[in-house]
């Protein structure tokens, strides 16, 4: 038996689309929907790629097969988590938070920061989800760095 260790990332229109089709089959079936958003700290103009693909990786590699793994902007980690409220999100998001440190340990020591956004509570459309999660992700990191 051999396993499959390269993890599918979506990307850019391809993520907000298959976003966008999981957060409406959840709303039909009456299901919570959480978007959760993992932000690295980096210096202006500092490459971080290594580090965001070695974590996408692993996250591809722990979540349920039909959640989706994505990248905005070659930096910020989106995972989509069917049939998740708001208590799993944010026990689901602290963990990635320490996870994701972890995981950079061996390359460039990188905080993270995460949030999420859950469907209805948050948002009704995978866009309000996404953004909310990812303005929390970044309002969180501006506030311990001031």
């Amino acid at each position: 038996m051999t396993l499959n260790t390269e993890v599918k990332l979506e990307r850019g229109l391809d993520l907000e689309r298959r976003l966008m089709v999981g957060v409406e089959r959840a709303a039909v079936a009456g299901e919570p929907y959480t978007i959760v958003a993992c932000v690295p700290q980096r210096l202006p103009g500092e490459d971080i790629s290594q580090v965001v693909d070695v974590c996408a990786q692993y996250v591809g590699g722990i979540v349920r097969d039909d959640d989706i793994v994505g990248l905005l902007d070659n930096e910020i980690l989106v995972i989509g988590l069917r049939k998740t409220g708001a208590n799993v999100a944010r026990v689901f998001a602290f963990r990635m938070q320490g996870d994701l440190r972890l995981r950079s340990q061996p390359i460039r020591n990188t905080v993270w920061e995460t949030a999420y956004a859950t469907m209805p509570q948050d948002g009704d459309s995978a866009e309000e989800l996404m953004l909310a999660a990812i303005h929390g992700a970044i309002n969180r990191r501006r506030r311990l760095g001031n």
